[in-house]
């Protein structure tokens, strides 16, 4: 059977909407990356710096979680699935960075402890002791004491669940107790 005239057409036109509707999903989906670049970039870049202990590694962990959100769009203009997303990629970044042990005021791009939040000498003790927690236990506390994330957000973050957030923070707050760090 011969093709009826206009077919042809409404399919192009069928396509060209298509194409109009993706372009608009894409559209949104960078404004929410923008959105949330200007919103959460320095906040995720003073919690990375402080799991990774090193300012241009915590950086870069930073930008690339950003970069691969807006490769993956893997919220599709979804604002809180963007930043659940953001919060999974910063946590894991940190963990696969190479630290080394040791002061980081002493390695490239490193800062020194004074520098960091929690100015004067309790904080410097405080960061250097988190420095020495192992990395579960120093990401459950910088998350939900530094960055005040719920216990569910910390959980989605690292990848368990909310007992093992807490009892990763109060084997973290036990050991920092032990150190006389914390009261």
């Amino acid at each position: 059977m011969p093709p009826v005239p206009g077919d042809r057409q409404r399919g192009t036109r069928s396509k060209h909407r298509a194409a109009h509707r993706q372009h608009r999903a894409a559209a949104e989906a960078d404004r929410v990356v923008t959105v949330l670049y200007r919103a959460h970039y320095h906040s995720f870049a003073r919690i990375a710096a402080l799991l990774v202990s090193d300012v241009a590694a915590a950086e870069e962990i930073v930008q690339s979680a950003f970069v691969s959100l807006h490769r993956a769009r893997p919220h599709q203009g979804d604002a809180d699935r963007a930043l659940a997303y953001l919060r999974r990629a910063v946590v894991t970044g940190t963990r696969s960075h190479d630290t080394a042990p040791g002061d980081s005021a002493s390695r490239p791009g490193g800062v020194p402890h004074a520098s960091w939040p929690g100015h004067g000498v309790a904080g410097t003790l405080l960061v250097a002791a988190l420095q020495a927690l192992p990395a579960r236990q120093r990401e459950a506390l910088v998350l939900r004491y530094y960055a005040q994330w719920t216990d569910a957000q910390i959980a989605a973050a690292m990848g368990i669940s909310g007992r093992g957030v807490v009892r990763h923070a109060e084997r973290g707050l036990s050991t920092l107790r032990a150190c006389g760090v914390l009261d």
